[in-house]
Parts: structure tokens; sequence; C-alpha cells
């Protein structure tokens, strides 16, 4: 077995589970991984019934209701290491991914062996730095240009102690969108809250990204031909789902020097720029986003989401 699949749960979600599973039913490499499911209420049986005719090789593991983000991140990368799962990956309850892509990223676990590379993951719709190549490979010539002009919309604000005003440098006061020199910017911020780009805060960017993917599902669920993209060299990753190599990560997640809060996302971060390490994606390989907890009713828009995109 090659790969403990942590998938990060409860059940505030469970209109997202059966579809995620649906995506990667028929992939190649089952054999090749385990899947854990980790929830903190009570809904073993809700997992059991849409995973009983799977084939996948899974447990279910509940942990305590409360502050229980890390609890669940230390359960999996234990499990990993005493299981000998030499990689581990981490998947939110909000994230749908192409079997193709994901068994392509199995296939190229290899990969993480060089000390170049920390993580690998597919593009995400709306992921940082994902949207950026997702805009670039997947949206049409019109809705590119019509995305970029509403990232140009885009006012930044400061909040969580992070100061992002200055960004409107790149919007706001811009007649052209520069990802380039947005990630640059970004870079130098003296802060460690790094994953930042106008579709986090741009809700109507975000809404015409969403829309153009569903009127576009036949398209998206096509195999494409895949490649790595080894050369990314944005500022931050906001870490909804990638592959890291376990022993990595235990180094990661147990260095409390690299904390600033509750979550290993900025550890993640600090250990790349420390280690002069980047993250690798798999060019069209795709797996959906749909929003973040900055929108508004964020919950209501991802079941409207689903309704659109998996009935069609």
């Amino acid at each position: 077995m090659k790969l403990l699949l942590f998938y990060l749960t409860n059940d505030s979600r469970h209109y997202t589970f059966p579809h995620f599973i649906n995506m990667i039913n028929d992939l190649n490499n089952k054999k090749e991984i385990k899947l854990l499911i980790l929830t903190h209420t009570n809904d073993n049986n809700f997992y059991n019934e849409h995973l009983k005719n799977t084939n996948f090789d899974f447990i279910i593991q509940n942990v305590n209701h409360d502050n229980n983000y890390m609890e669940k991140v230390h359960f999996a990368c234990s499990y990993a290491e005493q299981h000998n799962i030499p990689y581990v990956m981490k998947c939110d309850n909000d994230i749908f991914i192409k079997s193709q892509t994901l068994d392509y990223m199995i296939d190229n676990l290899h990969l993480l062996e060089n000390s170049s590379h920390l993580t690998i993951g597919p593009v995400l719709t709306s992921g940082i730095p994902g949207i950026e190549y997702f805009k670039e490979y997947f949206l049409d010539q019109e809705a590119k240009e019509t995305i970029e002009k509403m990232f140009l919309k885009t006012n930044f604000y400061n909040r969580d102690g992070a100061v992002y005003d200055f960004l409107n440098k790149h919007t706001l006061l811009a007649s052209k969108w520069d990802k380039n020199n947005f990630f640059e910017s970004v870079k130098l911020m003296n802060h460690h809250y790094k994953g930042i780009h106008p579709i986090r805060m741009n809700i109507e960017s975000l809404n015409f990204l969403n829309n153009y993917i569903i009127q576009n599902k036949n398209r998206f669920m096509k195999d494409n031909e895949l490649s790595i993209i080894d050369n990314d060299n944005s500022p931050y990753l906001c870490n909804s789902i990638f592959c890291i190599k376990t022993e990595t990560y235990k180094s990661i997640i147990t260095d409390n020097a690299l904390y600033v809060d509750t979550f290993e996302e900025v550890p993640l971060n600090k250990y790349s720029w420390k280690h002069n390490m980047n993250h690798l994606f798999v060019k069209n390989g795709y797996a959906i986003h749909m929003y973040y907890n900055w929108s508004d009713n964020h919950i209501d828009s991802e079941k409207h989401f689903c309704e659109d995109f998996f009935k069609i």
C-alpha cells in the first residue's frame, strides 16, 4: 500500500461525500490506497453505507468534537507511520477530485523523493495557486478575459492580523491582471497568512468560475493529457488537498516552532520556504474546490453547486 488518503469531515457536509466517492470510484490504483475517514460526529453508518459497494480499503475514526483538526492530522500521520505507508494525502470535505487526476498523482508519488519537491496535488479550481493554472488551461479565452476583469474589481482589505490592502495596486489601481507581479507582492508580505488571491475575496469572480465549470461539466469530466508542473513559484499553498511523504509530514506537524495557529497550513508553507522546496501540480489534472468560508452563506452556495453540477 502506497498512500493513506485521509478525509477530514463531519456531518455538516454529508451532501458532498457521495459525490466525492463517486468521482474516485473507478480509480485504477485502488489497491494502492487506504481511505481513512476522520469524523468528529456520530455518523459512521453514513460513510459505511456509501462505501460498502466500492471496494475501497477504508476505516473510519472518530475523534473529539471540539478543536479536533490537529488531532485528526496527528492520527492520520501516526496511522501511516505505524502501517508503513510512505505517503499521505490530506483531503478536505469540500473537494471533488477526478479519478484520472488521483491515479496520476499516485503514479507520480515517487517525485516526492526528490528533496526539491514537498507536495504533489491537483490543479484545484479555486485553489491558491490552482486558480491561475485552471484559468490558463481550462477556461476559454473569453472566460479568461472576463474573470481577469473581475479580479481587477477586487478590493483587498486587512483581516486576521494581515495587511492586504496594499495589494489593491494589482487590482483596483491596475489596468491588467498580472499574476506574477501579484504573487511577487504577496511573497514580500511581512506576515505568515499569504493564502490570498482575488478568487478568495471576490465572490463575483468565484461565482462566475463555478458557473463556468457547471456549464462545461462534460469537458471538465473528460480525461486529459496530464503532465507535471514542476516550476511553480507562487509564494503559498492553501492546503485543501495535497500528497506528501509521511516522514516529512511528521517532521512538519511535530515542529512547534512552525505554528502560528491551530492548523498545519502555515507550518507546511514555512517548511517549504525554509528548505527551498516547491509544490508539484498535475497540469490538466483537476479537482473542484467550491467556496471559501470567507464567503457569506458558503454552505448554501456549496449545496447549490452540488445540485447543479451533479444533476447534469
